[in-house]
C-alpha cells in the first residue's frame, strides 16, 4: 500500500509507517510547512512549470484579473494596502495551484473575490463578503441589470468564496505577516527630495508590481527603490541624484543595483505586454527603448566596476523537516511555520 502524500507550498512529503517495535506507543508523522517570505527566479519559474503556467498568455491573464481585484477594491473604498495584499494572495495561490483547477472566468472571479475578502481581514479593513460580491458584479456588468443582495445567484457565490477562503489562507501557510512598500515610498522619495510629480509616478509604478511575479521575489525596499528608478526615467529626471553623502543613492536604502535594474525590465515588460494591444501606442516604443537604455547602462556599470562587492540582506530560509511525535497509528497533522521578514527601519 502507497503511503499517502500531501500538497504543500514548499512540496510534495511522504508519509510512512516506519514505526520501531522497540518504540512504546503509537506515533505519527508531521509535516512543517514553512511559509517563504520571497522566491528566487528560479523557484518561482519552477512552480509555474509545475503548475502549468509561466508564459505571455498567462502573465497576461494574471495582469487582468489583478486590475479585476483593483477595480473591485476601488469601487468599495478600500485602501491600497488591501488591494494590494489581495493581489499579492492572488499570485501567491497560482505559485503553488494548478491554474487548470481554476481556468474558467467564474472560478477566477470566485477566487479574486476571496482574495479581497481575506485582504480586508488582513489589514483590518472589514467589509462584509456580500457588499464585495454586489461590487464585483458591478464591475463585471457595469451596464447593469442590478442584482439583489439576497439573491440565490450571490447566495451560491457566496458559498463558493467560503470555501475558497480555507484552500488560500492553507496556501500561504496561515501567515499573514505582508510587508508592502507603500510607506518606505514615502520616506524614500522625501530623503531624495522628490516632488509630488516624482511620488505620484513611483506610487503607479509600485502598484504595477503587483500584477506581476515582482511582489513574489523582492522586498518592499527594493520595490520602492526600483519604483523611484524607473520613475525618473519615464519623467526624464537627467538630474536625479546619483550620489548621497559620496555614496550610490540605492546603497542609502539597503538595495542592489542589480536588483533595481531587474525589477525595471520586468515592469516595463508588464508594460508593453498591456500595451501590445494597441500598436500605435507610441509608449511601447518608448518602453522598448528605456530596456535597452538601461541594459546599455548595467554592462557599462559592470565593465567599470568588475571588483566593487556590494552587501545584500539574505533572507534566511530554513529547510523542511519530518518530525515525529506521540499520536495515533496511519495518522499526521500539519504545523504551520511563519516566514521571518527582516524589518527595515528608515528615518
Amino acid at each position: 500500500m502507497s503511503s499517502p502524500t500531501v500538497n504543500s507550498p514548499i512540496g510534495e512529503f511522504n508519509f510512512a509507517a516506519n514505526s520501531s517495535p522497540d518504540v512504546i506507543g503509537e506515533r505519527c508523522n508531521v509535516i512543517e510547512r514553512r511559509a517563504k517570505a520571497y522566491f528566487t527566479k528560479a523557484e518561482v519559474t519552477r512552480c509555474a512549470e509545475k503548475q502549468g503556467s509561466g508564459d505571455s498568455k498567462d502573465n497576461m491573464s494574471r495582469a487582468q484579473w489583478c486590475t479585476f481585484i483593483d477595480a473591485v477594491g476601488s469601487n468599495l473604498g478600500l485602501p491600497q494596502s488591501t488591494i494590494s495584499t489581495a493581489q499579492l494572495l492572488y499570485n501567491r495561490f497560482f505559485l503553488f495551484q494548478p491554474s487548470k483547477d481554476f481556468a474558467s472566468a467564474k472560478q477566477k472571479t470566485d477566487l479574486c473575490i476571496t482574495c479581497l475578502f481575506v485582504s480586508t481581514k488582513i489589514e483590518e479593513t472589514y467589509k462584509k463578503l456580500k457588499d464585495i460580491l454586489v461590487a464585483a458584479y458591478q464591475v463585471k456588468h457595469p451596464e447593469g441589470p442590478e442584482i439583489n443582495a439576497e439573491s440565490q445567484t450571490l447566495e451560491e457565490q457566496r458559498r463558493r468564496v467560503i470555501q475558497n477562503e480555507r484552500t488560500i489562507v492553507e496556501t500561504i501557510c496561515f501567515d499573514f505577516q505582508f510587508v508592502l512598500p507603500h510607506k518606505l515610498l514615502v520616506k524614500f522619495v522625501k530623503k531624495l527630495k522628490g516632488d509630488k510629480y516624482l511620488y505620484l509616478k513611483a506610487y503607479n509604478i509600485v502598484n504595477e508590481c503587483y500584477k506581476t511575479t515582482v511582489c513574489l521575489r523582492f522586498p518592499p525596499a527594493a520595490m520602492a527603490t526600483a519604483s523611484i528608478f524607473l520613475a525618473t526615467k519615464l519623467l526624464h529626471r537627467e538630474n536625479f541624484p546619483f550620489t548621497i553623502h559620496n555614496m550610490p543613492w540605492y546603497k542609502i536604502f539597503l538595495v542592489k543595483i542589480e536588483d533595481i535594474e531587474e525589477i525595471s525590465y520586468l515592469i516595463l515588460d508588464h508594460f508593453i505586454l498591456e500595451s501590445s494591444s494597441n500598436p500605435d501606442d507610441s509608449a511601447n516604443e518608448e518602453y522598448t527603448q528605456l530596456k535597452l537604455s538601461i541594459s546599455q547602462q548595467a554592462k557599462e556599470r559592470e565593465a567599470a566596476m568588475e571588483d566593487v562587492t556590494m552587501n545584500n540582506i539574505d533572507i534566511e530560509s530554513n529547510g523542511d523537516s519530518l518530525q515525529m511525535i506521540n499520536g495515533a497509528s496511519k495518522d499526521h497533522t500539519v504545523r504551520y511555520m511563519f516566514a521571518t521578514v527582516p524589518e527595515i527601519h528608515f528615518v
